[in-house]
């Protein structure tokens, strides 16, 4: 991944002063499930060793939950109907975790009615201090029992011509984590962001950062989910089977796995299905079946996409999940004997800045953008430098197959609860063609959303 044009001095001479890109580098990984005998022997005693001297995890505030939740499914829709590079198939990865966490950190440095569009558009007008560390603590933290892996790191790389804002330094370090990098933005300082993102990433990227002579600020953010399925997929049971994509039909690896209490979730009229895979850390990964047909008019529309998505989603099902809406809307959910076929996938995704900015723009941050209108000036002491952000690059991985680890910690609720049916209904639950899918902390924080049209 190459970060092209990212930050350079713009001389504009009806004010006499130089306006400066700000660049905001978002680079997620994700391992839903990952393959490889390296990576499931060696990686396993790493892993372990890293949840030891993990914090316990603790819940994030409803406040963090509603802000970074609401800006997910607001800003999906439009990410899922982007073509991001490496991925001709027209299949999506996208963090809104990261892309939400990079901006909040970024509106710390933001003033007037730029500040004011970016905290509305995040839902962050009234989150403080407890609040995104609770986010912070909710991701990075602890779950006992657990072998699953959720991180978010923060890092601010500055010129060292420049002065961070002594309010801003402070508020990214203890607010945010961030790590605060002073040094010469050139050709070492971009093989060392690298590094960094390869660090934080747990060596699943290392993107080639090119910087330009005059690049003052750079903020990276990473979020990596690791999940291990609380029952996992068996490999013998996984067979080939055809997939109906967008681009016609081809055979996948499809596993299988029956899921006892699994709950099922459908609308009124039965354009889509949902289920949710427990990961054993009580994450979970969404997959969302629309009905042949019915997969562009979902995509296309924010509140249908949140409706399928989120609705009854994390709530307790002893006497099932009922709600009224308008017509076709209506969502029944309940614990199900589930037979579930989901195929093995890999999907890289990098979006185009230019792409990321219109979609951010739509959701009405739009001054910060623009070296005429944007207010950053809470970021540096310099009073001669006008900052905007300049561009925006997320890129993105997911791989999901059958493996993962054999834990207790997750439970779904009322599975066995008074007040159920005394005989479960068995439902036939196959992804065999276009489908939606969201990974979700244990507070049901969508750390990513993504889309398959083809394997």
């Amino acid at each position: 991944m190459e970060n092209h044009g990212i930050v350079h001095h713009r001389t504009l001479q009806h004010k006499c002063k130089h306006k400066v890109h700000i660049a905001i580098i978002l680079v997620v990984a994700l391992i839903a499930c990952a393959c490889g005998g390296v990576w499931w022997t060696v990686g396993d005693g790493r892993l372990l060793t890293m949840q030891l001297f993990k914090p316990a995890a603790k819940s994030a505030t409803h406040s963090a939950v509603d802000s970074s939740s609401d800006f997910a499914y607001r800003s999906a829709t439009a990410f899922l109907q982007m073509n991001p590079s490496q991925n001709a198939q027209g299949n999506v990865n996208y963090s809104p975790a990261s892309m939400w966490m990079a901006l909040a950190l970024a509106a710390q440095g933001a003033d007037g009615e730029t500040r004011s569009q970016m905290e509305k558009a995040l839902g962050t007008q009234s989150l403080n201090t407890a609040d995104y560390q609770s986010l912070l603590s909710s991701i990075n933290g602890r779950y006992s029992g657990s072998q699953s892996q959720m991180s978010t790191a923060n890092s601010v790389w500055v010129d060292n011509r420049y002065t961070l804002n002594e309010d801003f330094k402070t508020t990214v370090e203890t607010v945010f984590d961030a790590d605060v990098q002073s040094l010469p933005l050139n050709d070492a300082a971009a093989q060392r962001m690298s590094r960094w993102i390869n660090q934080h990433t747990q060596g699943s990227l290392e993107p080639r950062i090119t910087l330009q002579s005059n690049e003052v600020i750079s903020i990276i953010n990473t979020v990596v989910a690791d999940g291990r399925w609380q029952d996992p997929f068996e490999p013998e049971l996984t067979d080939r089977q055809t997939f109906h994509g967008t681009n016609g039909d081809h055979e996948v690896p499809m596993m299988h796995q029956t899921f006892h209490g699994l709950v099922w979730a459908h609308d009124s009229n039965s354009t889509w299905q949902r289920i949710s895979i427990p990961f054993d850390n009580g994450g979970a990964l969404t997959v969302l079946l629309p009905a042949a047909g019915s997969f562009d008019d979902i995509i296309q529309d924010t509140e249908k996409l949140r409706w399928a998505l989120s609705t009854c989603l994390g709530s307790s099902y002893q006497y099932g999940c009922m709600t009224d809406a308008p017509e076709g809307w209506g969502v029944a959910a309940e614990p199900a004997l589930v037979n579930v076929g989901l195929p093995r996938f890999t999907i890289d995704s990098t979006f185009a800045s230019d792409d990321t900015t219109e979609a951010l723009k739509k959701l009405g941050i739009s001054d910060v953008f623009a070296p005429d209108t944007a207010d950053l000036s809470k970021m540096t002491d310099s009073a001669d430098s006008g900052l905007f952000i300049g561009s925006i690059i997320q890129g993105t991985r997911i791989e999901v197959n059958e493996q993962g680890a054999k834990a207790a910690a997750f439970t779904q609720a009322g599975a066995e609860a008074a007040g159920a049916p005394a005989q479960q209904q068995v439902v036939e639950f196959t992804a065999d063609r276009p489908f939606l899918y969201m990974l979700t902390t244990p507070d049901d924080v969508p750390l990513f959303i993504g889309a398959v049209r083809n394997l």
